[in-house]
Parts: C-alpha cells; structure tokens; sequence
C-alpha cells in the first residue's frame, strides 16, 4: 500500500495537520486555497488590462493579486513587464528579482534578466535617467520650466516609453502655456497607457472633451513636432481593440503575442472572462433587488419620519401660537372691563355739570349767575 505524501502549506512551505492548519504559521488550508485563488482572479484582470494597452489598470488589479498572494510568480513577472513597458526599468528589475527568489527553476523571469544583463548600455542609462529625472524635478520646483523641459526632453529621446517623464513635461508645458505641446506630450502617454488618469486628468483641465481624449489615442504620434525629429517608437491601437505593437520593448511584445494562460488550481480552471456577461447580468438583478427591497422601503420610512416630525413641530408651534393669542385676548377683555368700571365709577362719585341750556352769545353777567349758582 502507497503511503500518502503528507499535505505542505503553500505558505509557508510546512507540512499540514490533520485538522487542516498549518504545523508552523497555523493558517487553515482552506483559507490560503482561497487567497490564492482570489490572487490568480485578479492576476487575469490585469492581464486583460494589459493586452488592452491599459497599463495603470493592470498594475492596479496586479498590486490587489498581490496582496492575496504576495508569492505570486506570474504577477510579479508581467507586474515587472508592464513597468518595463513604462519606462521604469528599476520597478522591472525588482519585481523580476523578487520573482525568481520565490521561483528559480522554470520561472521566465531569468530570461529578462539576462537579457537586461546582456545589454550594459541599458542598465547604464537606467542610472543617468534617474539623476536626468531628479534634475528636472528641481528645475520644475524652482520653477525654470525651459531647462526642465529640456531636461525631459533628453530623458525621452534615450527612453521614448518613460510615461513619467512625458507626464511631468506635459505638466511643464501647462504652466508655461504651450498647451499644444502639453497635448503632443499627452498623447505620446495615451498612446503606451491609453487609460492613463493623469494624462486624461491633465487633458480635461485644459477643456478636452471624452470625444477627444478617445480621438487623441487613434491619431499617430510619428512627426507630431515634440522633439523636432520623428517618434520612432510608434504604439497604435486599432479601432477593433485588437494591441498594435510598432517598436516598444521586445520583452512586451512577445509577451502580447502569447495567449493568455488559464490559472488552475484546485478549484479547477479560472477563466473568468466567458462568465463577464453572466456577472453583469447577476450584478443587475442583484442591484435591483438591493434598490427595490432595501433602499426603498428605508428611504420611504425616513422620509415619512421625517414628514411626522415636520408635522409635529408645526402642531407644537401653532398650539404654542394659540394659547399665546388667547392669552392676549383674555388679557384684552380684562383691561376693557377694567376701563368700563372705571368709567363708570367716575360718573357715579362726580358727575359733570350739565351745559347743556347754555346757548351762544352768553353774557358776562350770565356766566357769573352761573358760576353762583355752581
């Protein structure tokens, strides 16, 4: 009888008990099998991202399969691919480095490797962009933003896919009102990362519309005037969606070529992208259903609180308002009285004299007789 080769934690590499926790870092098994099938999910996210030229999506989704799964080889490697692709070859190296210290035999990170290693002229340049990139950013702090231009535009000619360095002499083109330039410059970036935020963010500052922002990806950018000689790294996308790679790395455009690998595990194959439609679908009626049974009925009970507590200040004021008027009225009805006695108690203790028989014309011996007679 075969004996049972003894489980190991994908973890940490130790062996599992019984009860389905790992011997060493005591994680269960079948909370790691879901990490790391969640970080494969994620890892074919970014690859679709990047097959279609959105390169700040990719990483985006890649950085999240990471976080599930920070040993994840295949990530790391086209997280290292992408960066490669966007100029910031330092980024590359680490991720590839990384890569084939969690995986030496068969990892397709050692290629990369020697083949940066098999061009010093590269690795050389990596040095001299870094030092020309910090030099521009001083200028642009300073606020020189002719000699940082100038700068960038040396960094550019040595590595055209340096996304960064177009960005920020996008950025010091903005303030030196050379917005033409500035939308050169962007669609250079666009046209390497076509979702890129910034750039479209920089491009919607300065009054581009979506319409021309999409417009802007289609056009060439060979002869465009930014460095009084030609691109000669063109990047296209066509209008079916399908990547067009002229010139860029190598190491990216084999990698575009390739088909997308499926993940597999013990769940069996991932290949989320046949079930998109389906997830639309559920995320549909999931959302009608949270608005129509959920958000609904607590938004009709808020309101109709609220509509009760409305009422009821209103009736507390205007009850306030009556007694306040009756106690006017009452107050009214007092003093009228009060006056009505005290008009009539006047009369009563000293009536007035009687005039009445007194005509016009009186003489003064009239008026004495009548004072006498007072």
């Amino acid at each position: 009888m075969a004996t049972k080769r003894p489980v190991l934690c994908p973890n940490c590499g130790a062996q599992v008990k019984l009860n389905g926790y790992c011997s060493a870092c005591n994680m269960p098994l079948d909370v790691i099998d879901k990490a790391y099938n969640t970080s494969d999910h994620y890892y074919n996210i970014g690859y679709d991202k990047a097959t279609a030229r959105d390169l700040s999506g990719a990483i985006e989704s890649l950085n999240t399969s990471l976080r599930y799964n920070k040993k994840n080889v295949m990530t790391r490697n086209l997280l290292g691919l992408i960066y490669y692709e966007m100029g910031e070859v330092v980024m590359a190296l680490s991720h590839w480095v990384m890569s084939v210290n969690y995986q030496q035999k068969d990892n397709i990170a050692t290629m990369y490797l020697k083949e940066l290693k098999a061009d010093p002229t590269r690795l050389d340049n990596v040095d001299q962009i870094a030092r020309k990139f910090n030099m521009a950013l001083s200028y642009a702090h300073s606020e020189d933003y002719d000699l940082g231009a100038l700068q960038l535009k040396s960094i550019l000619k040595d590595n055209p896919h340096f996304v960064k360095g177009y960005l920020l002499l996008a950025l010091l083109h903005i303030q030196m009102n050379h917005y033409e330039n500035a939308r050169k410059t962007l669609r250079r970036v666009l046209k390497i990362d076509k979702a890129n935020p910034m750039a479209i963010h920089y491009l919607r500052e300065m009054g581009d519309s979506d319409e021309n922002i999409i417009q802007m990806r289609m056009e060439s950018v060979e002869n465009d005037g930014l460095f009084d000689e030609e691109y000669m790294e063109e990047i296209s996308v066509s209008v079916d969606g399908e990547t067009e790679i002229e010139g860029g790395s190598s190491i990216f455009r084999e990698f575009a070529a390739k088909r997308k690998p499926i993940i597999k595990n013990e769940y069996g194959d991932m290949n989320m992208a046949k079930y998109s439609g389906l997830y639309v679908l559920l995320g549909f009626v999931l959302g009608v259903l949270v608005l129509s049974f959920i958000i609904l009925p607590h938004q009709k009970k808020k309101n109709n609180r609220e509509n009760a507590e409305i009422i009821k200040s209103y009736s507390e004021e205007l009850a306030v308002k009556n007694s306040e008027i009756q106690t006017l009225n009452s107050k009214i009805q007092d003093l009228n009285e009060a006056i009505a006695m005290a008009e009539s108690e006047d009369q009563g203790a000293n009536p007035l004299p009687d005039y009445s028989h007194i005509e016009h014309g009186m003489s003064v011996d009239d008026i004495q007789e009548m004072i006498d007679n007072e």
